[in-house]
């Protein structure tokens, strides 16, 4: 019969990795991967304040981008190349 193995969560421990410089560096390359394929009328932001994890948004830098979007789906194309 196997040995009883008991795996407890450490959510301080998880924060810390997804937290850290190496994944925001990540979150970034990937970021700045998106703004590029849509395009000069977008931009890339890194959260701020975020608990748990590195993040970072892509979005339109103007109306025209905005347009760019709504129209043509620029953006949303970007995220899949």
């Amino acid at each position: 019969m196997g040995a009883k193995v008991v795996i407890e969560h450490n959510g301080d421990g998880w924060a810390e990795i997804f937290k850290s410089a190496g994944m925001q560096a990540v979150v970034d390359e990937a970021g700045e991967k998106i703004r590029a394929n849509a395009g000069d009328n977008f931009r890339y932001d890194r959260a701020q304040n975020n608990r748990f994890t590195a993040a970072g948004f892509v979005g339109a830098d103007n109306i025209e981008g905005a347009y760019e979007e709504a129209e043509e789906k620029v953006l949303t194309k970007a995220v899949h190349r």
